[in-house]
């Protein structure tokens, strides 16, 4: 979700962008990562009333069972009981060919993945060709097989040091 507000008479509303499936009016769905579940009351595309959403819309929803201050930008709205919450990474990093450092253990990079900025500490990292080991500063929100890009925003010029695909 990219941003959320209260409406007098609509209560809670969220916008943001459907990263990928559908849902329709009336859907129970789960805010992460509250884990809290929610009743979809109503959608706006284009402050246009529907009945459903999918991939690629950009969406208001009308939410039943939370309040705006309990959201916060980068939460995920979703249907899919397959999205998951990942504190700790093991993973090889596809380095951008044109980044010309290294990970480094004790390095603060930033993984960003839909709306998400989640900073990351490099526990160990031995080279390009092998994994690196991260911990995240708190959780970071995805369906299993994601791809994340991985920044280092100390970096200079060149920030986006590659790709990691989450498990």
């Amino acid at each position: 979700m990219d941003s959320h507000f209260n409406v007098k008479g609509v209560g809670t509303v969220v916008i943001g962008a459907v990263a990928d499936g559908w849902f329709r009016v009336h859907d129970k769905m789960t805010v992460w990562p509250l884990g809290k579940e929610v009743i979809l009351r109503s959608i706006q595309k284009h402050d246009i009333d529907c009945q459903d959403g999918e991939k690629g819309d950009h969406v208001g929803l009308a939410l039943k069972g939370i309040e705006s201050e309990e959201l916060d930008r980068g939460f995920v709205v979703s249907t899919d009981p397959s999205i998951k919450m990942t504190q700790e990474l093991n993973a090889k990093v596809a380095y951008n060919r044109f980044y010309r450092g290294d990970l480094k253990e004790g390095m603060m990079v930033h993984v960003g993945h839909w709306m998400q900025m989640v900073p990351a500490m490099i526990e160990s990292a031995s080279g390009r060709d092998s994994d690196v080991k991260m911990t995240f500063d708190g959780k970071i929100i995805h369906k299993p097989g994601d791809t994340a890009v991985v920044m280092y925003l100390e970096g200079g010029k060149l920030r986006v040091i590659g790709t990691v695909v989450l498990p």
